[in-house]
């Protein structure tokens, strides 16, 4: 039995042009190169979501799944607390949680980098009990969410990217005005946000990566404001990386936070999958609760 089972989205634009022979070779010499057995499983859609379930339940110690970050948070929710290791191939869109695991955006480095790293334990976040790995944002960001969904089968030339700014300004304008309560340990407060976004850990200064992934926190952004210039200068800096420097968002830094709203369910953009998630909302760090593979040192131990 291969000591590690690599699951590929067939449908991802970086192999989709390339013929399947050629990519089982490419995975398995990277593998064999630093001494380890791989099984290589290309599958699209639904048989892709089964083969990470069946991978998760009976595979090898390590998993490997090349995806975007929808792909990934499905294969976190099922790999963690099991005695398996993740990796990951960034061959999404976003790619957000591969970026902060400083893994290399071509196939090949990608696959040389995850032969050769060992082991690593990162914190997980939860929303009501769903794990998650990078991010969950209200309003703007569902709305973005919804958006992205619309526009996915777009079939046009760059049409990821169409899609991203179709579903940004659709969500500039549908965005509605949250009335919400927010409690950490830090204490209780009234806002009134169009956009509400939680990290699993620290964001970084000018970007949505994440400099840690072992401080055992969360941190809560979230932009307040009717004015619809205020919303899309906002939502710019947002998108650009630059809230930390626009008055109009604010920063919370907290292992726990609760969310409360008149609505009984509100719309929940998780690692960029939409859900729609009973209030209220109760978000909590899990330190230490993944096993990685990281090219970069991670400082965490595994909890317990």
């Amino acid at each position: 039995m291969a000591d590690t089972i690599v699951i590929l989205n067939a449908k991802a634009g970086t192999i989709n042009d390339r013929d399947p022979a050629e990519i089982h070779a490419v995975v398995e010499r990277a593998f064999a190169e630093r001494g380890h057995s791989a099984e290589v499983v290309l599958a699209a859609e639904n048989d892709f979501l089964h083969a990470i379930d069946g991978a998760a339940r009976l595979g090898p110690a390590t998993v490997v799944v090349g995806g975007g970050d929808g792909s990934v948070g499905h294969a976190i929710r099922k790999i963690a607390g099991t005695d398996r290791t993740l990796g990951v191939l960034p061959l999404g869109t976003m790619n957000l949680f591969a970026k902060s695991l400083g893994m290399p955006s071509e196939l090949e480095s990608a696959l040389a980098a995850l032969a050769a790293a060992s082991p690593s334990w990162i914190d997980l976040a939860t929303v009501n009990g769903r794990r998650f790995h990078t991010l969950a944002g209200l309003g703007f960001f569902a709305e973005m969410a919804r958006g992205r969904e619309q526009f996915r089968g777009v079939g046009l030339p760059f049409g990821r990217f169409i899609a991203v700014a179709r579903s940004s300004m659709r969500a500039f304008s549908r965005a509605d005005i949250l009335e919400l309560t927010l409690e950490t340990e830090a204490g209780r407060r009234e806002i009134a946000a169009y956009a509400l976004l939680v990290s699993n850990n620290r964001l970084s200064e000018d970007g949505f990566d994440r400099p840690r992934l072992d401080e055992g926190a969360i941190e809560i952004h979230f932009a307040e404001g009717a004015e619809m210039a205020s919303r899309m200068q906002a939502g710019l800096d947002l998108l650009a990386g630059r809230w930390r420097d626009n008055p109009e968002i604010q920063s919370i830094v907290a292992r726990r936070a609760t969310i409360e709203s008149r609505q009984p369910r509100l719309w929940l953009s998780v690692d960029g999958e939409l859900a729609r998630i009973e209030t209220p909302l109760v978000f909590e760090s899990l330190p230490g609760a993944l096993s990685v593979l990281a090219p970069g040192p991670v400082r965490n131990q595994p909890s317990g």
